[in-house]
């Protein structure tokens, strides 16, 4: 069969009221394997459909409940490892975790921002101790991109002063 505009508009428009391809078919006068294959060829005029008892059905309003809304599930993890309490930029070693403890909200000052300083792990490319390698993965959050930043920036000063 020929599809036509109108023949398109009308599959479509009676498939989105939830008739089956069967009945589609015997209205626009095709066959239904030649409808499948037009909404196959076309997902965007034709959505796909629940099968069998899971396709969807037309019904009222969804239902309400009473009560107060869930909490929404936040994990708290806390900033600084167990043990330290924090080393000034100055004093941060190439073996101490390089974990900023400020957030993101707050800005880099050398004279009272911290890093974690706490151990690194042992011959390992992450500059984070134990605890703070779990909290952190891809590209580290933005107080951790910024503080690298703002150290390199610090180390450049450092040096054209000196």
């Amino acid at each position: 069969m020929k599809w036509t505009a109108e023949n398109k508009a009308e599959a479509a428009r009676l498939w989105s009221r939830g008739m089956t391809g069967t009945e589609i078919a015997v209205v626009v006068g095709s066959s239904p394997e030649e409808l499948y294959g037009l909404a196959r060829r076309n997902p965007v005029l034709f959505r796909p459909r629940g099968h069998g008892n899971a396709r969807p059905r037309k019904t009222a309003a969804p239902p309400q409940f009473e009560g107060p809304a869930p909490k929404p599930f936040k994990v708290w993890f806390p900033s600084k490892a167990p043990g330290y309490g924090g080393v000034p930029h100055g004093r941060l070693t190439s073996c101490g975790c390089q974990y900023p403890l400020w957030g993101h909200h707050e800005e880099f000052d050398v004279s009272t921002s911290l890093f974690c300083g706490a151990p690194r792990i042992p011959d390992s490319r992450r500059p984070y101790c134990g605890f703070h390698a779990l909290a952190t993965g891809g590209k580290g959050t933005p107080g951790e991109r910024r503080a690298v930043r703002d150290a390199i920036v610090v180390d450049a000063r450092e040096a054209v002063a000196a």
